[in-house]
C-alpha cells in the first residue's frame, strides 16, 4: 500500500473521508500530547489542550494552505490552544485565590503531586520561570526540534525575536536549575 502526501490526505478529509483524518494525525498526536503537557504541566489538562486543537484542526482544514507544513500549522494551532488553557488557568486560579482570602479552601490536587517525580519537578520549575513565549519557543525548538523559521512561523514573530526568546529561556532554565541543584547539594550536607 502506497503512503499519500499529507495534501492528499487533507483532500480526501474535506472530501468527507473521515478516516483519512486520523491518518492525517497519526504521526503527530504523541508529539502535540508532549508539547501540550510540557507547556501546561498537567496531563489531563494537555489532554483537554490536544483534543480542543484537534477540533479546531478538523474545522479549520480547509484554510490550510497546500504545499506548506503540515506539522507546523497543528502545533502552531496546539500552542495557542495551549496560551489559551494557560489564561483560563491563571483567571481561575486568581478566582481561587481571591477565594482564599474570603476564607474559602482551595484544596489539593493529589493528582498533581501523584505524577511529579524528582526529576519532573526541578524540570516543571524550571520551565514554570518562563514567560508564555519563551517557554513555548524553548518548547518548540529545544524539545520538538522545529527550525527557527519554523518556529517563527507558528508563533507568528520575527526569527530575531525567536532566537531572543531561545537565548533568554535557555539562560533561565541553566541558572534556575543550578539554584535547584545547589539547594539540593545543601540540603544534604546538613
Amino acid at each position: 500500500m502506497e503512503m499519500k502526501s499529507e495534501d492528499e490526505l487533507v483532500e480526501e478529509v474535506l472530501s468527507g473521508d473521515h478516516r483519512s483524518f486520523e491518518l492525517l494525525l497519526q504521526p503527530y498526536r504523541q508529539g502535540l500530547l508532549s508539547m501540550a503537557y510540557r507547556m501546561t504541566g498537567n496531563l489531563e489538562e494537555a489532554k483537554e489542550v490536544c483534543q480542543d486543537a484537534l477540533i479546531k484542526v478538523y474545522r479549520h482544514l480547509s484554510r490550510f494552505k497546500k504545499g506548506r507544513s503540515f506539522k507546523s500549522w497543528i502545533y502552531k494551532i496546539t500552542v495557542n490552544s495551549a496560551y489559551d488553557s494557560m489564561r483560563k488557568k491563571k483567571k481561575y486560579e486568581d478566582l481561587l485565590e481571591s477565594q482564599k482570602k474570603v476564607g474559602l479552601s482551595a484544596g489539593h490536587d493529589p493528582e498533581k503531586q501523584l505524577l511529579n517525580t524528582e526529576i519532573k519537578a526541578k524540570i516543571e520549575t524550571c520551565l514554570q520561570g518562563l514567560s508564555p513565549k519563551e517557554k513555548a519557543t524553548f518548547l518548540l525548538r529545544d524539545g520538538e526540534g522545529f527550525s527557527i523559521q519554523e518556529a517563527s512561523e507558528i508563533l507568528k514573530c520575527s526569527s530575531i525575536s525567536i532566537r531572543t526568546h531561545l537565548s533568554r529561556a535557555r539562560k533561565k532554565i541553566r541558572e534556575q536549575f543550578e539554584k535547584i541543584n545547589f539547594a539540593d547539594t545543601k540540603e544534604v550536607r546538613r
